[in-house]
């Protein structure tokens, strides 16, 4: 059984959190919590496991999860995680994240609808947002919009599914948002880019936090290392003077230092780069390279 101590003492760590209208979190961080190979992920009480191992990992009930759910910790594992113990959480729910809501599903797939590692970056982007207008690319569920939106922002979202752009409306409304006063637009990141070019639209702010490897609807291929700086120069065009532009990857075969050098070579504009940092409660790997360029 997986070291009911060391479980506990990760949690105790996290107490502050909670303390911040906040119960989606990462609980245990691996070799940060002294416990390598381990992951957990909690959702409102209900707990996401992931481990290396492929045998279902035991856990002690008295640690108070209301449901345990596993996956293994592959990059080729895209499945919905494995029910385990506890209350089944075959249906959407809720979460809180700095008094934000968010619609939480296991049985989306690989992600339940919300990345936790974007947490300080969704709080500092509210603060910049009131009156300004954001183009929000690669939405998924429109975290990041509703963010922005809460904070005083316009908001335009972009994916490639329409069903996450739904499960972003659901965001909105689930915190009493509008939807008349923000876009939701189905489509190619690139294309649409290129599409507000030719019409001079631009923005206060833009997010682009895309997906290491994707394939389009033309089965055209997007990998950070070979195509972020295309896609950070067509972002910048779309950029008013003064604006923000928040670059993000996970991309764990390139260092911070070589995706700020992607960057610098992709914009000509001058900017004042910055960069962001990963919740407290990572305390593990710091794969997640975060850049704020202000213009």
């Amino acid at each position: 059984m997986i070291s009911t101590e060391k479980i506990v003492a990760a949690v105790e760590k996290r107490r502050t959190i909670r303390r911040e209208q906040t119960n989606a979190l990462r609980l245990v961080d691996g070799s940060g919590d002294d416990l390598a190979g381990l992951i957990i992920d909690d959702f409102a009480g209900r707990w996401i496991i992931q481990t290396l191992a492929g045998n279902d990992p035991i856990l002690d009930p008295a640690l108070g999860y209301r449901s345990l759910y596993w996956k293994q910790l592959l990059k080729t594992n895209k499945n919905a995680p494995k029910y385990l113990a506890g209350e089944p959480a075959d249906k959407p729910f809720c979460v809180l994240e700095c008094g934000l809501e968010f619609e939480i599903d296991f049985q989306a797939g690989y992600s339940p609808g919300l990345f936790l590692d974007q947490r300080i970056n969704r709080v500092r982007l509210r603060s910049l947002a009131r009156g300004r207008m954001l183009l929000n690319t690669f939405s998924y569920t429109c975290a990041f919009g509703v963010a922005a939106a809460m904070g005083g922002a316009a908001t335009v979202n972009i994916d490639l599914s329409r069903h996450y752009l739904d499960w972003g409306k659901r965001n909105y409304e689930l915190n009493r948002i509008d939807l008349k006063d923000h876009d939701f637009l189905y489509g190619d990141v690139f294309e649409w880019l290129k599409r507000f070019q030719r019409r001079g639209r631009k923005f206060d702010l833009i997010v682009l936090d895309p997906p290491t490897f994707s394939r389009d609807r033309r089965s055209r291929v997007f990998r950070v290392q070979d195509d972020y700086g295309d896609l950070a120069g067509h972002a910048e065009a779309c950029l008013r003077r003064n604006g923000w532009l928040l670059c993000c990857t996970n991309y764990r075969g390139m260092t911070f230092n070589a995706f700020l050098r992607i960057l610098r070579t992709a914009i000509d504009r001058p900017f004042q780069a910055a960069p962001g940092s990963m919740p407290p409660d990572f305390t593990g790997h710091n794969y997640l390279k975060t850049v704020w360029l202000e213009f």
